[in-house]
């Protein structure tokens, strides 16, 4: 989370020293005591020729400082030891500073911003937060409400938002990130931020409205409309998990094989078997699985799209011969019966051995092989007697003798 911060310390370290270096030298000279100005002046003067760790020493050989001495000296050596990549000293220096209460008002909030900033850096996050929170504090005093720009207390705001979230504060670090919110238009990181709390906090409902914003702003990103999805399931949508992967197809984002079997799924709860095997049999055309082969057979077998979805589980059965009997089943079903013979002749579980010679016993009915009929259903029934098997031992019998006992026609 903390990639979102975006910290510009090198500038406001640069700012807080350069503001000093810009004004005259009556403009803090008249504040400053001499001696204490002429210092200032040198350091001032050193760090123009990017002598940062001179001016830094002429600074810190100061005698004991005072009043606003010690504030204007500490606020500028704090800017320095942040470019010199010493943010403790840095730290320590604008504690200083600040603790005093002797800058100018405008000075004070930059100063305080800027130990905030810095302790936030420093993964110091309640440090961090005890700074931050004066200075969008609301006060009786309107002219001290309006040091701080709208957009600068949003930024305040966001930086509270994510250091919550570092402690795990997850309610305060949705509160903070609503309070930003407030102050500006609504963009990827503190809509990120925002989601990412709420899902913490098992808040589904919520985060609805807020991945909306999101693919609203950043369409072509499928995080967004996947974690939209995610969230209708949360909340038992089938419909809306159909309809945002629907969308986001038509926004161009590529799915993945995964993605649209689920995609296939919600058709079928919704009643579209068909629409459910044709995506199936795109998907298949790409990387058939067997998986996914029985599941675009059996979708196209509820479209009653008889003929797909034989030749689905063919494709199916020549992977894993367990599935030749589904599709012997469904041929014999559609009057396939030489057909379904084949198959069934292909069938090596012997699991299912007593099923496979019923079947064959009905094939061969159908196609007028009395005996072998009758081979088939007394094996099935040696196999497994059940009452199926017997009672198709009496029909075929009965069948048999029958047409024996029929007269012939005479030639």
């Amino acid at each position: 989370m903390m990639t979102y911060v975006g910290f510009r310390l090198s500038y406001l370290a640069a700012a807080l020293f350069v503001a000093a270096s810009l004004m005259s030298q009556s403009a803090y000279s008249s504040q400053l005591s001499n001696y204490t100005a002429v210092k200032v002046q040198r350091a001032i003067a050193l760090q123009q020729e990017d002598k940062w760790q001179d001016a830094a020493v002429v600074l810190e050989n100061l005698p004991t400082l005072t009043g606003f001495d010690l504030a204007f000296v500490q606020r500028m050596l704090g800017g320095m030891y942040w470019q010199l990549d010493e943010p403790k000293k840095a730290i320590d220096a604008l504690k200083l500073a600040v603790d005093t209460n002797k800058l100018e008002a405008n000075d004070q909030r930059s100063a305080e911003r800027m130990l905030a900033d810095l302790l936030l850096s420093q993964s110091r996050y309640e440090e961090a937060l005890s700074r931050y929170y004066p200075l969008v504090k609301p006060t009786s005093n309107e002219s001290e409400n309006n040091v701080l720009t709208p957009k600068e207390q949003a930024d305040i705001w966001f930086r509270v938002a994510q250091a919550h979230y570092q402690i795990q504060q997850m309610k305060s670090s949705l509160s903070a990130v609503n309070h930003h919110l407030a102050l500006v238009a609504p963009k990827v990181p503190s809509l990120s931020l925002k989601l990412i709390t709420q899902i913490q906090l098992s808040r589904w409902k919520s985060t609805v409205s807020t991945l909306k914003q999101l693919i609203a702003i950043d369409p072509n990103n499928k995080t967004w409309w996947l974690q939209l999805t995610g969230s209708y399931q949360r909340l038992k949508l089938p419909k809306e998990m159909l309809n945002t992967l629907v969308l986001a197809q038509r926004q161009g984002i590529a799915l993945s094989s995964s993605e649209k079997q689920m995609m296939a799924q919600l058709y079928q709860q919704q009643g579209a078997p068909e629409k459910a095997a044709a995506l199936m049999h795109q998907l298949n055309k790409e990387d058939a699985s067997v998986t996914s082969l029985v599941m675009e057979a059996g979708y196209w077998q509820q479209s009653k799209e008889w003929d797909e979805a034989i030749a689905a589980w063919l494709l199916a059965a020549q992977q894993d011969n367990q599935y030749r009997l589904s599709v012997a089943q469904l041929q014999l079903q559609r009057g396939h019966y030489r057909d379904a013979l084949e198959s069934l002749a292909l069938v090596s579980s012997k699991e299912h051995s007593a099923q496979v010679a019923l079947s064959q016993a009905m094939a061969f009915d159908k196609l007028g092989d009395i005996d072998n009929a009758l081979v088939q259903a007394s094996r099935a029934n040696e196999i497994e007697p059940t009452s199926q098997s017997q009672s198709w031992i009496e029909y075929l019998n009965h069948k048999r003798n029958t047409l024996n006992q029929a007269p012939h026609s005479p030639n």
